[in-house]
């Protein structure tokens, strides 16, 4: 079974006034926790999940709320990670039980003890997975640094995030 389809149009985004102009990503701080806790536990290794939250326009575009985190039993290591694919229906049926408003807004991963980037096989598995309009956020629990990420156009860059208060 494959998870439900999410679309981004303008039209099926609620508007909403952003509470700080020019930021694209916002972040409840239960999701943040929840994404540090899994790196974390990760050992020393990789850990990923998915972002969840909503989408809203205002007049300044898209912008993303995240408020909480999904994730699956993991195949991972040092230097790599993925979702087991036998466990992937337990993966799927947390997206389809998702709230009608709310969708995937990206994704996390760790890279412990290598600092906070997107590596080549990142930005891969992003442009495959979630293409431009969602966000990867990448935590070094070891290195206590964690960073957002956004792709336009093939070109990684920062994306500066607001952490809200739950």
């Amino acid at each position: 079974m494959m998870p439900k389809v999410v679309s981004y149009d303008p039209e099926e985004k609620e508007y909403r006034k952003r509470s700080v102009r020019d930021i694209r990503l916002f972040v409840s701080e239960n999701a943040v926790n929840d994404m540090i806790h899994h790196s974390e536990w990760g050992g020393g290794n990789e850990v990923m999940g998915l972002m969840v939250g909503r989408a809203y326009r205002d007049d300044g575009g898209t912008y993303v709320t995240v408020d909480k985190v999904i994730t699956s039993e993991l195949i991972s290591d040092d230097v790599s990670v993925r979702f087991d694919s036998e466990n992937m229906s337990a993966l799927f049926d947390a997206i389809d039980g998702l709230d009608d408003r709310e969708t995937v807004t990206g994704w996390y991963h760790s890279h412990p003890g290598f600092g906070c980037f997107m590596s080549e096989t990142d930005v891969r598995t992003h442009m495959g997975a979630f293409g431009d309009d969602r966000f990867a956020v990448v935590i070094d629990p070891e290195c206590k640094e964690i960073r957002a990420f956004g792709i336009t156009e093939g070109q990684v860059g920062d994306v500066q995030f607001v952490i809200m208060e739950d």
